[in-house]
């Protein structure tokens, strides 16, 4: 587990840095904000699967509070981030763009399931099912908040 919370936050560490690069077609409003909105979302989602419905089952131990944590804050925020400003780029083509999009879903999930199958998490009444729907929701909202968010800083005249 120790190795895996070391892992977790040079990840992390990586991900903050990595995303002033897409500052290049992100404004900084506009990653701190999808930031924290992704993240939030995360935690919200997290309470309702873990505390609420009880479909998963957390290790109650300090490495896997941290594991999870530094993957809610930083990690899958970060990654959904970089997600976004594909999207911004325009010389991506539109397969591509799907194409990293599947790849970010097989991410989630397959992260999700690691978790599972080192005891940081234990699935209850959970299958890959629940988890893509648990992924595209999360990817639905941010991309809608993103795409409003996007129109309103263009609307005042922050974005080109």
């Amino acid at each position: 587990m120790f190795k895996y919370l070391i892992i977790s936050i040079i990840l992390s560490v990586i991900l903050i840095l990595s995303s002033f690069f897409t500052r290049k077609r992100l404004h900084p409003y506009e990653i701190g904000m999808n930031w924290l909105f992704i993240s939030s979302l995360l935690f919200i989602c997290s309470n309702i699967v873990e505390l609420n419905q009880k479909w998963i089952e957390v290790d109650h131990a300090q490495f896997p509070f941290w594991i999870l944590t530094l993957n809610r804050l930083f990690i899958i925020p970060g990654l959904t981030i970089w997600l976004l400003f594909l999207y911004s780029v325009k010389n991506v083509h539109p397969f591509h763009k799907v194409l990293f999009t599947c790849l970010w879903f097989i991410i989630m999930t397959t992260l999700q399931f690691f978790h599972d199958s080192i005891g940081l998490i234990q699935f209850r009444q959970w299958n890959i099912y629940f988890s893509i729907l648990e992924w595209f929701i999360i990817w639905f909202l941010s991309f809608g908040y993103w795409t409003s968010f996007r129109l309103l800083l263009r609307k005042e005249a922050v974005l080109k």
